[in-house]
């Protein structure tokens, strides 16, 4: 695994490029709708206000769409983005615009684009690690192991029909009689009910997955960057001493496709003992490519779960954590594009996620 140690004098260097102009790729498009109430209407007036109010709505829309610790806190600051609120709304074009005389109301509905790094930028510069300064953020190792399907048993729903047939016969006699000879004859009459009913039951799929050293490593390189962007000092989980290689990892995760309780304890006991202060380990699972009818896209499924621990004290108690959530990288074209896209998405969902609860929690 290659997370290389960041050397000191090149953080202040990272945090400024994260604050610089952002491409178009990188800005993420809310609708909403602004209102504005007036006695006296005054169209510019109206206007500004009822825009300034949507990109307002707009803002909290996307706040929201986030993780709960990091929503929580950058609500918790609302006063504050709402006062430099075009650093953090790139951009506004107005869709439509309508004055409501009954109401005495002016609105106007605008798609936004809203720059997530500015507020990535903002959480970094005003929490406990971020003030911190170049060479003085924590020092945190964090590994993920990425795993791909490799196979999928699908079960056929196994359906039990149960059928009861009740039957009623009666017997008809009838007698004619002749002068020579007697002939009887019989006819059955049968009724039949019958009542119909049963079970229907589904195993789930036997999904398996084969750990991907190759992705492993180029998912090194996207937590390296989150945990630069946040302040803390990425380690290299690689250099403890007395823990097992990447490599080695994977070749005892081979049959259960999980990693063995034995080597996280390794490597959090490795890590008390280097002085670390954080360590985290995670897994990303990604899944065979899906078309997304909707979009008419390549779509790649990837399943995250990390946890982080705090180890200042000499024992590792959870700081902060994900549960497995699942997540997608899509692409119009090309599967290999939406898989990267895929594992990209899972790391900055994880890393945004505990991120936001350390510096929730004012751990650096």
């Amino acid at each position: 695994m290659k997370l290389t140690k960041i050397v000191r004098g090149c953080l202040v260097l990272v945090l400024a490029l994260a604050a610089g102009p952002t491409s178009a790729n990188e800005l993420v498009q809310v609708s909403a709708v602004g209102t504005h109430e007036y006695r006296s209407f005054k169209k510019t007036a109206s206007r500004d206000a009822a825009l300034a109010d949507a990109k307002s709505i707009a803002l909290k829309k996307y706040l929201s769409s986030m993780p709960m610790a990091k929503q929580r806190m950058l609500m918790a600051d609302f006063a504050k983005l709402e006062a430099d609120i075009d650093t953090y709304v790139a951009e506004v074009k107005i869709q439509q615009e309508k004055r409501d005389k009954a109401t005495k109301q002016y609105k106007v509905a605008v798609v936004a684009q809203i720059n997530p790094i500015a507020l990535d930028v903002y959480l970094a510069n005003n929490s406990a690690a971020g003030v911190q300064g170049s060479g003085y953020g924590s020092d945190f190792g964090a590994m993920f192991i990425a795993r791909v399907e490799g196979s999928r048993k699908s079960f056929d729903v196994k359906r039990t029909t149960v059928v009861e047939t009740d039957s009623l016969a009666s017997l008809e006699e009838t007698s004619a009689a002749g002068s020579e000879s007697s002939i009887e004859s019989s006819r059955e009459k049968s009724m039949s009910i019958s009542r119909s009913g049963g079970s229907a039951e589904q195993k789930r799929n036997d999904v398996a997955y084969e750990p991907s050293i190759e992705i492993s490593e180029e998912v090194a390189y996207v937590v390296e960057e989150y945990l630069v962007n946040a302040g803390f000092e990425p380690m290299g989980v690689d250099q403890l001493d007395d823990v097992p290689f990447l490599d080695e990892i994977v070749d005892q995760m081979r049959e259960s496709g999980r990693m063995p309780s034995r080597i996280q304890k390794m490597y959090q006991t490795a890590a008390i003992d280097a002085g670390w202060t954080f360590l985290g380990i995670g897994t990303i699972d990604i899944g065979v490519q899906q078309t997304d009818p909707a979009r008419g896209t390549i779509r790649v499924p990837a399943t995250v779960a990390f946890r982080v621990w705090t180890l200042d004290d000499g024992r590792a108690r959870t700081a902060a954590s994900v549960r497995p959530q699942v997540v997608y990288g899509q692409d119009r074209g090309s599967s290999s594009v939406a898989e990267t896209n895929a594992y990209n998405e899972a790391v900055k969902y994880a890393m945004d996620t505990v991120v936001a609860q350390l510096q929730q929690k004012g751990l650096r």
